[in-house]
């Protein structure tokens, strides 16, 4: 029955995490091709930003 729960919860956080990913990844995007220029995020934005979108607590939260 715990493990239920448990499964259920494990579930929500990672799909919060998802949306939370694809919000930042956005923000990166357009934050990439705001200081860069768009042919700079034509040829690295879309892979720079992802990859920042993917660990963006440590950014928000100046760990890194």
């Amino acid at each position: 029955m715990v493990t239920f729960y448990m499964d259920k919860i494990l579930m929500a956080i990672a799909i919060v995490y998802g949306i939370s990913v694809a919000v930042f990844a956005l923000y990166y995007n357009w934050l990439f091709a705001k200081t860069n220029g768009f042919i700079a995020w034509l040829f690295f934005g879309e892979i720079i930003a992802t990859l920042k979108a993917l660990i963006w607590p440590l950014f928000e939260f100046n760990i890194i």
